[in-house]
């Protein structure tokens, strides 16, 4: 089953004690008893502008791949070092978001 997220934008409210995390509902809580809570909690906020961001920069960086690959085929080694560092990338980033959204469930 395909995940349904809350609709963004997500909000942030600090209160003395915590923060939340809402859209007019409250998405998620976050104590200050942690650590880094007032970073969790901006990193938790921004969860799916991050997500947006990185779906949207995978056809560039597939595209950049491409060239890089051609390139290193011409015997070009700095390309082929940089087209094997962005397929792991690229790979990391599609794995990322299927175990975010649960599209391979």
């Amino acid at each position: 089953m395909k995940s349904q997220f809350t609709p963004a934008p997500w909000h942030l409210g600090y209160n003395k004690h915590d923060a939340s995390i809402h859209n007019g509902v409250t998405i998620a809580s976050v104590c200050d008893d942690a650590t880094h809570w007032k970073s969790n909690a901006r990193l938790i906020a921004a969860a799916p502008e991050l997500l947006a961001i990185v779906r949207a920069l995978l056809p560039h960086a597939n595209n950049e791949w491409t060239r890089l690959d051609d390139l290193a085929h011409r015997g070009n080694r700095e390309s082929e070092d940089s087209a094997m560092e962005l397929d792991r990338l690229i790979e990391h980033a599609r794995e990322t978001i299927e175990e975010i959204t649960g599209d391979n469930e």
